[in-house]
């Protein structure tokens, strides 16, 4: 969600205000360089999870400026300031980024998110417009009450640098006999289901190696998985957090990437998007209200997206070289029709964002 926002205010300037749910107000220094203003909103009341932003000049001035606002969800705090900016300024062009929709877990915090997310379904409406990233997420959005003519689609999208990196690698070659390179990037925690991977790759009758890249609480877990699944013609290479340049270079060593993530919290794998521009087939499951399998989706390679397929596919790639290289130009090609920066921006013309648009 961060790198949406960010991408969108480089091209429409305009402020960038952001809840300071972490209480770094204080700090002087934006640890990420950009060429727009930003400001913080004090948001110090929580319930459990739940950030709602106190009033101060900031909000103040947020809430009486004539300009477009864009607000980012989920979250309570943007719903409350998107809502109180539409009453303040009834004439005011106040629209809202639907990035997901949640899948509370059990709980207090569970509830509340429940709560939160029906009740941001009733008001949504109420907003001048809804952008979302994905026809799957328009589609739902349409089916919970929000109008059609209100929801637009606009898929995220890579960063100049990014794009042009990925799009420079060349495409993986057919290599005959040699194992399938399988590559993860992602936190290591429940919702990635990593697990699912490995005992997918684990069934196959075929070589295999699989990198990991990232980290979290579930790694020394993750790690004694891979022992148990690892066989003599496989490998399972835990590499923990990269740079940009060594992830990069992952991405050019692996023939496919797979993010099995089980929840439609994750909507939509910015990673995909980097995979797919270098040209390697990029598998995820069809979840209901996640747009992650449409992301990769390839004419060429038709399957369940279920996790009860996952090892039929991969023992499909694995045994035919020619396919996956052949599947590698059809990513790459669908990358450059649907996602690429300059389809992007057209998208982003045609919603009518006025530039100096300020966003929440």
């Amino acid at each position: 969600m961060e790198r949406v926002t960010h991408e969108l205010a480089s091209v429409l300037g305009g402020v960038v205000y952001s809840l300071d749910v972490q209480g770094h107000s204080s700090v002087l220094d934006d640890p990420l360089l950009v060429t727009y203003p930003r400001t913080r909103l004090p948001s110090p009341v929580s319930f459990g999870r739940l950030k709602l932003p106190l009033p101060s000049s900031q909000l103040l001035s947020l809430l009486l400026s004539p300009r477009p606002l864009h607000g980012h969800l989920p979250s309570p705090g943007v719903l409350l300031i998107l809502l109180l900016a539409r009453l303040v300024r009834p004439r005011r062009c106040v629209t809202a980024h639907w990035h997901c929709f949640l899948e509370p877990h059990r709980g207090i915090n569970g509830w509340l998110y429940g709560v939160y997310q029906r009740l941001a379904l009733l008001l949504m409406p109420l907003l001048c417009g809804v952008v979302t990233t994905s026809p799957l997420l328009a589609q739902e959005l349409n089916r919970c009450g929000c109008p059609q003519q209100k929801v637009s689609v606009l898929p995220c999208c890579l960063s100049q640098q990014q794009e042009q990196l990925g799009l420079a690698l060349p495409l993986p070659q057919a290599r005959v006999g040699a194992p399938l390179r399988v590559v993860f990037i992602g936190r290591l925690d429940t919702y990635k289901r990593l697990d699912w991977l490995m005992e997918a790759l684990s069934t196959l009758s075929s070589p295999w190696e699989l990198a990991v890249v990232g980290d979290g609480p579930l790694r020394p877990h993750f790690e004694h998985l891979a022992k148990r699944s690892a066989h003599m013609f496989s490998r399972v290479r835990f590499l923990g957090r990269l740079s940009e340049s060594e992830k990069l270079e992952q991405l050019g060593r692996a023939d496919v990437l797979v993010l099995p993530s089980d929840r439609s919290n994750e909507a939509f794998g910015i990673v995909q998007l980097e995979a797919m521009a270098a040209g390697r087939i990029a598998l995820a499951f069809d979840r209901p209200r996640s747009g992650m399998g449409w992301v990769g989706q390839l004419s060429g390679l038709p399957w369940s997206q279920s996790p009860d397929g996952l090892a039929e596919v991969l023992q499909r790639l694995a045994d035919q070289p020619a396919l996956r290289q052949q599947l590698s130009m059809q990513s790459r090609d669908r990358y450059r029709t649907l996602f690429a920066r300059g389809v992007w921006l057209k998208h982003v013309q045609r919603l009518g964002y006025a530039v100096g648009t300020s966003s929440v």
